[in-house]
């Protein structure tokens, strides 16, 4: 059985960090898991064996050892076998800018190699990763490091986080227009300031978090009411909410729905 354990961060970090987690397991078989975006970015940390990514089959590759990963437009896929052990940050979206400093229109649909992005700095956290027994002790090395950041991170922050959480405590179900009136700036600024902070549009992001609401709900529920799921998730009809999922997860609802039911056998949380 695999297990896969969420971990709440620090106060002083919770603007910043959704959660950390580690996946531990050994598998004699190739497992296949695919994931839908989700609107949050990453770190990664893998301590065992190595593993594949891809989106499209023609762009399958190795992870690396460590990587930051942005937005994710579609769903990707990873290829898993032998033995697992792996620790990430879930971050909201603007904070590896924030923390970081990151690029994150050069994130989008990407694992950047962290020994590219931080230097020497990611390989003494791996090692340290690597040496540390205790999962606690493996999430304080991420904690301590980040929280580094933590003053350039706070002086960062703007309207901009401020209208991504609106985004986000409305599930994506909010127009631009709502945003601009709410928040009285610009398009323009909206467009130009999301791109430096989370790497896409503000109208592309509001989708992703529309369709990443929606999913949890299909992935954690045994019965689905379809048509309830098209009126209260903002969809015209239950066409659109079929063309808006496999343009993000390259399958049917009902497909995804099926799939997701088998892969919750496999993984304790």
């Amino acid at each position: 059985m695999m297990t896969y354990t969420k971990y709440e961060p620090s106060e002083k970090l919770s603007s910043f960090v959704v959660c950390y987690f580690i996946w531990e397991s050994e598998i004699k078989e190739e497992l296949l898991v695919q994931s839908p975006p989700s609107g949050y970015n990453g770190l990664v940390f893998n301590y065992s064996d190595p593993y594949w990514a891809y989106q499209s089959i023609k762009q399958k590759e190795e992870v690396p050892l460590a990587f930051a990963s942005g937005q994710f437009t579609s769903n990707y896929h990873l290829e898993i076998k032998g033995k697992i052990g792996i620790i990430g940050v879930v971050l909201n979206p603007p904070s590896l800018y924030n923390l970081l400093g990151f690029n994150m229109a050069a994130l989008v649909n990407k694992r950047l190699n962290l020994v590219h992005l931080l230097g020497e700095m990611a390989l003494k956290i791996h090692l340290k990763i690597n040496m540390a027994t205790e999962a606690e002790a493996k999430i304080n090395i991420l904690e301590d490091f980040l929280s580094g950041y933590l003053v350039t991170a706070q002086s960062k922050q703007s309207i901009i986080d401020n209208t991504i959480d609106f985004i986000d405590q409305n599930c994506g179900m909010v127009s631009i227009e709502e945003v601009l009136t709410k928040f009285k700036f610009s398009r323009r600024y909206l467009e130009k300031k999301f791109l430096e902070k989370v790497g896409i549009s503000p109208k592309l992001y509001a989708r992703i978090k529309r369709f990443s609401y929606l999913s949890n709900i299909v992935a954690n529920s045994k019965k689905i009411d379809w048509q309830d799921i098209v009126f209260e998730n903002g969809f015209h009809d239950q066409s659109h909410l079929v063309k808006d999922y496999k343009a993000f997860n390259q399958m049917s609802p009902s497909h995804y729905h099926q799939k997701h039911r088998e892969l919750i056998r496999f993984i304790e949380n």
